[in-house]
């Protein structure tokens, strides 16, 4: 059962480093909520762009500025 729980926490543990190295390669994807294959330019959620941050990223630039606010 040991071995099992090892292997498990060393798979989430890989699997979270390269989601926080995908965010810092690539911070910025594709827009869901417009239409596939193009951007659709009343879209609230990109502004028209089709392109939006990544969820990662955007809790990384939360919790920065989170840190930067509160130890001033």
């Amino acid at each position: 059962m040991t071995p099992l729980i090892v292997l498990l926490g060393l798979c989430l543990l890989v699997i979270t480093l390269g989601y926080i190295l995908w965010c810092a390669a690539s911070p910025w994807g594709t827009c869901t909520r417009c239409r596939p294959g193009g951007k659709n330019r009343t879209c609230r959620a990109c502004n028209g762009t089709g392109m939006r941050p990544r969820l990662g990223w955007q809790l990384f630039v939360y919790l920065t500025r989170f840190y930067r606010d509160h130890t001033r």
